[in-house]
């Protein structure tokens, strides 16, 4: 590369060499894919991109909210900063002003008497002797399965593995009819639930379904995708439709929510490449150990640290902030209560209320309450042991941590939640921020501190590779100081 072609700036800074090949790239039309590690200032690079594009309409598109609030900060003016859901409902409640009040009555869940009353299901439906509650929620399963797929009708690959299981040993007819009749069921729902003219609530996933069945043209000359390792395969659909320059910006070893039904759209397009090799967040130290780790999943490349950090598990101090990365909900809450039972300050990244609905819901069935409100998410449950099957038998992560905190605590549950909420400060000058490492993503800190729910996976399990992946994740927000729980070290050392 020339000396002309080093003189890319981004902002007030000079462009690196890696950041010079990609701003070359964009000026010059061309669609193509960035593989970034972590801290590789993956959205500074697409800022410096967009700079360079100065008459171009430009979307960039973030992996939520927060991201999206943060980057129209950075970004110049002409780049519209959205996230998906929020670009689809701006299209489709223009174009279906009834979606606002389908929308009303379900938003985040559909109400179970709107799951009943309009896919068309015979009260009398109970295949395999499995209860309404269970019916209701396979065809609540499989619903949002076909939600969040590219697909534009409902078949059988959109039935859950559990649900499938109903009929492991029924014969074949038998099992091709329940087939048959749960994607009918399915598709009605469906139908229902995206027709303007229907009173069936619709959910956030149902209009972003709705925008990518549209296949919209969007007017846009440029789209940048960031986080492209965990796209919504709805969101893929709709950006390979598109005839305009695009640029997909990730980090393959970031895909931690495939459970989410996330695809990896970096592997999933067939573009030039030009990776972001250099972190600036962390030093060599942290970087030799994510090193470590990449090359267990096969990774060629390695993460070159530039910043200062201290030896593995060396320099922690107590007594600056820190954070706490966990693997689940349920350590959240057990780090939260160490700290409140020793009054130290700590907030909780996304706070607790939606889950504190969840447990007050929970407790009510837990109680044999009929009294009790009930959320949305819990509505269609009658008794305690109905939630607590259902929860193990569609392995539903938040609702497992719910019956364990339930089942620990039992009459001292409320009491519990609500003292860890309200103690609870939502403020970044605490001593102590406590995340799951999902919640985590793109997020970094001084001091980072791994809690012992973090476990080396087992090679031959089916999920090794994300859950390596969530280890790469969780290290690689701290920027100085790393801890490892004892769990890690000996593979890590």
């Amino acid at each position: 590369m020339s000396d002309a072609e080093n003189h890319f700036q981004i902002g007030n800074l000079q462009a690196t060499p890696e950041q010079c090949l990609i701003i070359k790239a964009a000026l010059a039309g061309e669609s193509f894919k960035v593989p970034a590690f972590a801290g590789a200032s993956k959205t500074t690079t697409l800022k410096g991109v967009a700079e360079h594009l100065t008459f171009k309409r430009i979307l960039y598109l973030a992996f939520n909210k927060a991201i999206a609030d943060e980057a129209r900060q950075l970004f110049p003016n002409w780049v519209e900063c959205r996230t998906a859901h929020s670009l689809a409902y701006r299209f489709m409640m223009q174009a279906e002003p009834r979606y606002q009040q389908k929308l009303k009555r379900a938003g985040a869940f559909l109400p179970y008497q709107d799951l009943e009353s309009y896919s068309n299901k015979p009260a009398h439906w109970h295949p395999f002797r499995r209860s309404r509650f269970q019916v209701n929620i396979a065809i609540s399963e499989t619903l949002n399965q076909f939600l969040n797929s590219a697909e534009i009708r409902v078949d059988a690959a959109h039935i859950p593995e559990v649900v499938m299981q109903w009929c492991v040993n029924a014969s074949s007819s038998e099992q091709q009819s329940f087939v048959e009749q749960l994607v009918s069921f399915v598709q009605q729902l469906a139908d229902n639930m995206l027709d303007p003219s229907c009173e069936c609530g619709m959910t956030h996933d149902a209009y972003l379904k709705a925008f990518q069945l549209r296949k919209p043209k969007l007017s846009y000359d440029v789209i940048l995708l960031d986080e492209a390792q965990d796209t919504n395969p709805v969101l893929q659909a709709i950006l390979l439709q598109q005839v305009c320059q695009k640029v997909f910006v990730g980090d393959k070893h970031q895909e931690i929510y495939a459970w989410r039904n996330a695809v990896n759209t970096l592997e999933r397009v067939a573009l030039n490449e030009y990776a972001l090799t250099h972190s600036f967040r962390f030093g060599e130290h942290i970087s030799s150990t994510a090193n470590k780790l990449l090359s267990k999943l096969n990774e060629t490349r390695r993460i070159v640290g530039l910043a200062q950090d201290l030896p593995i598990n060396r320099g922690f101090d107590p007594y600056q902030p820190y954070a706490v990365m966990c693997r689940t909900n349920a350590k959240v809450f057990e780090v939260a209560d160490f700290c409140l039972q020793r009054n130290i300050s700590y907030c909780i990244n996304g706070g607790l209320e939606q889950i504190t609905r969840l447990i007050e819901s929970a407790y009510g069935l837990f109680l044999g309450d009929r009294q009790a409100p009930k959320s949305a998410e819990l509505s269609l449950f009658n008794s305690w042991q109905e939630f607590s099957e259902v929860a193990e038998e569609l392995n539903k992560a938040e609702w497992k941590t719910i019956v364990k905190f339930v089942e620990t605590h039992k009459a001292e549950t409320l009491n519990k939640i609500k003292r860890l909420a309200s103690n609870a400060q939502n403020t970044s000058t605490t001593q102590v921020f406590i995340s799951t490492v999902h919640k985590a993503k793109g997020l970094g800190f001084d001091q980072v501190v791994l809690a012992s729910d973090f476990e080396w996976p087992d090679d031959a399990h089916p999920a090794y590779k994300e859950s390596l992946n969530v280890i790469y994740v969780a290290i690689t927000r701290a920027k100085r100081v790393l801890v490892l729980p004892k769990n890690l070290r000996k593979w890590l050392n």
